[in-house]
């Protein structure tokens, strides 16, 4: 008991129970949900037509879950799998013989509400009748079903001759066929194919002009460097489809660019896929090794050319790989965007098999089925960024990249070839990464007609924007506050946990559990939400809450790993020295810690907000009338040649202002050192 009241009176263990609790709920048991469903099989079924003669004829649509080979006329042997079940032979008009192959036919065969039950050990077969009749068939005369076991392995069913036999086995088996079938299946395989295809070209692509011109950057000093940082992260907040609908509006087969020139070429397909996933995961890689090498000891470099080391091998010898974590840092966080984004495979091009695209399709396609086959597929892919996570650690662990740094680092003036080779380079490559955010907002001025930019300048996309779809941006607005509040009074209270509490074992399994949303493709998450609360005693699916909690959830990890950065750099001495005082933890708390780390807590809350404004695959999972975002008004019109692009560059050209202005409020004004006034405690 006493140790109960102990527990109790700590404010920040009730905080870590709430919010362990929390994290298991939505995304371990997620997916477990998930898991299960990627090893469930229903049954299956087919359909059997009959004639007034007592032929039969396999209705070969119909057939799932079943195999069915004909022996000879009249007679069909029934496999599920690779294990035969059943042999049905015609005995004539309305009559048909049922055997079992192996095993026998279970006593409690029955009748129930006019289906044919028919039980051979754990297994049942359902057996219905559908008769189509005449306008003044009354049905008087048809002859029901009747069921009559003949020997242990065998039973005779009389129906009305002329009517469809429908058999099911409407239980759920647990199996490995899923992920059988999965491997199979050429139309799968592809998808991993192209996925793998996808993160890897776009990756290099992107590593090429990312590395090259951090490195550019932090070796030489050039005016307008700052300039070109806070542009550079602008475009890493940008839509993921945002360049997916502005290269085909340019490229496409009836694009601006392929219109003015004539040109026999599109960008749709896998190549296009390439390109634009290189451009939108340029910044990260960019940025995380502008940081990586801007913090290099200089000294190691000086150490190196003053040993006879030329410029290229100190290059790869000393300053690439002591720069590697940071850089595979990057190349990860790519790979996983381009491996995982769902927007622009399926914006460029509707039939370009990728995993996310592919689980989507299969998920709507299965929503009254199966969705077994969408679960597999969602479990490789978190199976497949786990080990591209562990292959990561793997390497940064096989050495150590620590130095001691004697001084700052230190740039070298750029000469004017440098020089020049700097700015061309930046012009390229800002021209390629912002393209698609200045054809959008031009087009948005433009008339459409099917499909089709004209000259015609107009207001009107933004007239009918906001006469139609006002309420889509009420609905961002509302979730993505609510999530991104959750995500600034979760991340802190976590993120003070892991640096400052440390509790045994609770500590470790938060960290990781915060984490874990980060492997999870949006799309995934959302399947494994709607299978969380699709049934009672929680049932979330269609509400508003339900796109809450996923946003919340997904973007966790941006605002405690900033708020840890900032708690890092915060010495217990002040807490503690306020709690000697006589001041309460949760007010040495709110009145010391938490006014010098507000800085890196407001920019983690806003990356969160950032990125949930601009979320898309989770959201055409889960969203449900009238809670439709931005994202989703913007991707339904993009994806057809007859939508309405002039009311998605309207609304793009919207989403950006809300992106880039609070963007700018946290690098221009949030950042400036706030003053701890101690003596006020």
């Amino acid at each position: 008991m006493s140790r109960i009241l102990i527990f109790f009176r700590d404010p920040w263990k009730i905080f870590t129970a709430i919010a362990l609790v929390l994290l298991i709920s939505l995304v371990l048991f997620s997916q477990v949900w998930i898991c299960k469903s990627s090893f469930q099989r229903n049954g299956g079924e087919f359909t059997i037509s009959t004639s007034t003669d007592g032929e039969l004829l396999l209705e070969d649509e119909t057939v799932k879950g079943f195999s069915l080979s004909q022996v000879s006329d009249g007679r069909y042997r029934v496999n599920q799998g690779h294990t035969p079940l059943y042999i049905i032979t015609s005995m004539g008009p309305g009559m048909l013989e049922i055997k079992a192959v192996n095993g026998n036919i279970a006593d409690n065969t029955s009748l129930q509400e006019g289906a044919a039950s028919l039980s051979t050990g754990p297994d049942t077969l359902w057996i219905s009748q559908k008769i189509f009749t005449g306008l003044f068939d009354d049905g008087s005369d048809h002859q029901p079903l009747t069921l009559q076991k003949n020997a242990e392995n065998m039973v005779r069913l009389q129906y009305h001759p002329g009517a469809f036999l429908l058999f099911a086995d409407k239980k759920t088996h647990y199996t490995l066929s899923n992920y059988v079938t999965f491997f199979r299946n050429s139309k799968y395989l592809s998808a991993v194919k192209n996925s793998f295809l996808v993160m890897i070209f776009s990756t290099l692509i992107a590593s090429f002009f990312g590395v090259g011109l951090a490195y550019l950057y932090a070796r030489y000093k050039v005016p307008g460097t700052s300039s070109v940082l806070t542009i550079i992260t602008m475009a890493s907040v940008s839509p993921p489809f945002l360049g997916a609908y502005a290269w085909r509006m340019l490229l496409g087969s009836s694009g601006v660019i392929t219109r003015l020139f004539h040109l026999n070429w599109t960008i749709v397909g896998l190549h296009g896929v390439v390109w634009v996933i290189s451009w939108l995961v340029f910044p990260i890689i960019f940025l995380l090794t502008y940081d990586a090498f801007i913090s290099l000891d200089h000294s190691l470099r000086e150490c190196s050319m003053s040993l006879g080391g030329d410029r290229k091998k100190t290059f790869f010898r000393i300053e690439l790989p002591m720069a590697m974590p940071g850089i595979l840092n990057g190349l990860y966080l790519a790979m996983m965007t381009a491996f995982t984004d769902f927007g622009t495979p399926y914006v460029i091009s509707l039939n370009l098999n990728v995993l996310p695209v592919m689980i989507y399709k299969e998920y709507m396609n299965e929503v009254g089925g199966n969705l077994s086959i969408a679960s597999t597929g969602s479990m490789l892919m978190i199976f497949f960024s786990s080990l591209i996570l562990m292959a990561q650690r793997i390497y940064l662990a096989r050495r150590s990249y620590a130095s001691v740094k004697s001084h700052q680092p230190s740039a070298r003036q750029a000469g004017k070839g440098k020089k020049r080779l700097i700015y061309s380079l930046t012009a390229v490559v800002l021209a390629f990464a912002f393209l698609p955010h200045i054809t959008v907002a031009i087009s948005a001025f433009f008339k459409w007609k099917v499909g089709i930019l004209t000259s015609t300048f107009t207001l009107d996309n933004f007239t009918r924007l906001f006469r139609s779809n006002l309420s889509s941006v009420g609905v961002t607005l509302f979730t993505g506050g609510t999530a991104t509040l959750l995500d600034f009074v979760f991340g802190i209270g976590i993120a003070f946990v892991v640096v400052k509490k440390r509790y045994p074992v609770v500590t470790n399994l938060l960290n990781q559990l915060v984490m874990v949303p980060y492997l999870i493709p949006g799309t995934v998450l959302g399947i494994g939400f709607i299978l969380l609360f699709n049934q009672p005693p929680i049932v979330l699916t269609g509400t508003w809450l339900i796109l809450v909690l996923a946003y919340f959830i997904r973007k966790l990890p941006y605002s405690v790993k900033s708020a840890e950065s900032a708690l890092y750099q915060v010495h217990s001495a002040l807490g503690e020295a306020a709690e000697s005082l006589g001041a309460k933890p949760m007010r040495s708390f709110w009145q010391i810690t938490f006014p010098l780390i507000i800085g890196g807590v407001i920019s983690g809350a806003t990356l969160s907000f950032l990125q949930i404004m601009t979320e898309i695959s989770a959201s055409i999972i889960l969203y449900r009338p009238p809670w439709k975002p931005m994202t989703a008004v913007i991707f339904e019109n993009t994806i057809d040649a007859g939508a309405d692009f002039g009311i998605a560059s309207a609304m793009t050209v919207l989403l950006m202002v809300m992106l880039y202005v609070p963007l700018y409020i946290v690098t221009i004004k949030a950042r400036k050192p706030k003053e701890v006034r101690i003596e006020s405690i």
